[in-house]
């Protein structure tokens, strides 16, 4: 996948000459900056400029004039600069912008005629360069002056703006709010270069998800980017994940955190794509349920086949087009909760006081931890289970919980409970234990509870992390499903070859291929 996204970029800046003692509004001035070549070669490190910089160092003033041009690098008759301040900063779409000020007091640059403005970058302190050029203007759009002297203060304030068109992702495409967004942050210096290449197994509502919803992620960085000073064009490396990374992973979303992601499927971007004859096993005349090696296959794109000959389904097999072959966290319906969700109780945890310390949520499979909100432990019992309101019947079969503290004898009395109306409750069926997994025979029901009768259990809360599918988690638990989506009526005979065709329009990642994806950045000026 190869996307482009814009930015364009414009400067302007408003002057008021006041009097020094009454404050008073003696001239005001505007000038509408162009974007010198420079600009881009010290934002980006390139077109000679390999030092950092910082684009927007200091507001400068000149006295000549003459005609602008982009290849510009220096004022025409240079005054002087100063460091500005920050009065303002707004992010919002489709512009966002920053206003830094200087004020030429008094006693500075007197008896000098300021006719022209700008922006320069700047580097140690010490190295300073011209970015932005313009000359003072009247309201009228006339060329004006501004006589210095020692009665005038006279206040600049430079406003770069950066317009982003949240285009570059497709119809699809998913953009960060405009105040996380990383390629404005970085154009008016509030920010460092974006360089998280992420996906995600989730459909997630907006681009800085990725950072927590993510399951294979590459960073890069601006040296690493092939940066165009003439054409003002940035092309990110080809992020690629090999062979033997993220294997099993299904992408709903992929793209940079900071700046804009694709929303899958997209059959513009992503056609379906073709599986044919897959062998998926090999019959022993008993086993009717498979493993069809797809997490989500197009509904009634497939065709099975046992030695060649091509079944029916509903007569022959059932198959769950959302097929949980292999477990994952996207197959748990706890996976997106935490535990100060109003359908969420974890024992009496809403009930105990915060902790000092950072302690992590024990549900949240992020790093889910929101400073001094969690206490160091809680107690589950039977009166304060572990309990979900999940809003509707779900099916579920699996769960996974580290209660490594609690005897193995009270382990083996632990109950998994369901109900329809939270009143009559059931033990699930057919359940069995190896190591901290549960697994049950398939059940549907809105609420669930998980306890161990007449035994306080206390549940001690993490304060590090650990790291599973890239992705930092506390102290977890997890309650969903896991099937193998293929069920035979009849078990295949014993040696009898099982394939399948089928279409997929999500990208799956395999040991069989690669992903691969790029983008690119351009910027103009306004």
């Amino acid at each position: 996948m190869n996307l482009k996204e814009k930015a364009v970029i414009h400067n302007r800046f408003d002057v008021e000459v006041r009097d020094a003692k009454t404050n008073e509004l003696k001239q005001t001035a505007v000038a509408y900056n162009i974007i010198l070549n420079t600009w881009f070669n010290y934002l980006t490190k390139s077109g000679g400029a390999d030092k950092y910089a910082d684009p927007l160092k200091a507001i400068c003033v000149g006295k000549g004039t003459g005609t602008l041009d982009v290849t510009r690098t220096t004022l025409f008759g240079y005054i002087g600069r100063k460091t500005p301040t920050t009065i303002e900063t707004v992010y919002e779409y489709p512009t966002s912008y920053i206003t830094k000020e200087i004020r030429i007091e008094s006693t500075e640059f007197n008896g000098n005629t300021i006719t022209e403005v700008g922006f320069m970058a700047g580097y140690y302190n010490t190295y300073f360069y011209e970015i932005t050029h313009a000359f003072l203007q009247d309201s009228e759009g006339n060329q004006i002056a501004i006589e210095k002297t020692d009665t005038d203060v006279v206040i600049i304030r430079g406003t770069f703006y950066v317009t982003f068109n949240c285009t570059g992702f497709g119809d699809n495409g998913i953009y960060p709010p405009a105040d996380q967004n990383g390629v404005v942050k970085w154009l008016l210096n509030t920010g460092g270069f974006p360089g998280s290449v992420e996906f995600s197994r989730y459909n997630l509502k907006e681009s800085s998800e990725l950072t927590r919803n993510r399951h294979g992620v590459k960073s890069t960085n601006l040296n690493s980017c092939i940066r165009n000073a003439d054409t003002w064009r940035i092309d990110y490396p080809i992020i690629t994940w090999l062979d033997t990374e993220r294997n099993n992973h299904t992408v709903k979303t992929i793209g940079l955190s900071g700046v804009g992601a694709i929303s899958l499927p997209n059959h513009t971007l992503f056609p379906p794509m073709d599986i044919t004859k897959l062998s998926i096993g090999t019959g022993d005349g008993v086993t009717q349920e498979y493993n069809i090696l797809a997490p989500y296959i197009i509904p009634n794109s497939e065709t099975i086949y046992i030695d060649n000959v091509a079944l029916t389904r509903g007569t022959d097999y059932e198959i769950d087009y959302e097929n949980n072959f292999c477990d994952m966290r996207e197959n748990y319906h706890t996976a997106g909760l935490t535990c100060r969700m109003d359908n969420v109780s974890f024992g009496n945890l809403k009930n105990v006081g915060k902790s000092s310390s950072n302690y992590r949520d024990p549900i949240a499979w992020w790093d889910c931890y929101e400073a001094n909100q969690y206490p160091s432990s809680c107690t589950v019992n039977e009166a304060s289970p572990i309990f979900f309101d999940f809003g509707l019947s779900k099916e579920c079969n699996r769960m996974k919980i580290e209660i490594n503290t609690v005897p193995a004898v009270q382990i083996d009395n632990l109950k998994i409970q369901y109900s329809e109306d939270n009143l009559t409750w059931a033990d699930v069926p057919g359940m069995t234990r190896t190591g901290q997994i549960w697994s049950f025979t398939l059940t549907s029901a809105r609420y669930w509870c998980v306890f161990i009768p007449s035994y306080n259990w206390s549940y001690g809360l993490t304060t590090g992390t650990n790291t599973r599918d890239e992705q930092a988690f506390g102290t977890t638990f997890f309650l969903g499903k896991t099937v193998p989506g293929l069920k035979f009526t009849t078990p295949p005979a014993n040696g009898a070859t099982i394939e399948a065709s089928y279409k997929i329009e999500l990208p799956f990642k395999t040991s069989n291929n690669l992903l691969r994806f790029t983008c690119s950045l351009i910027i103009s000026r306004g």
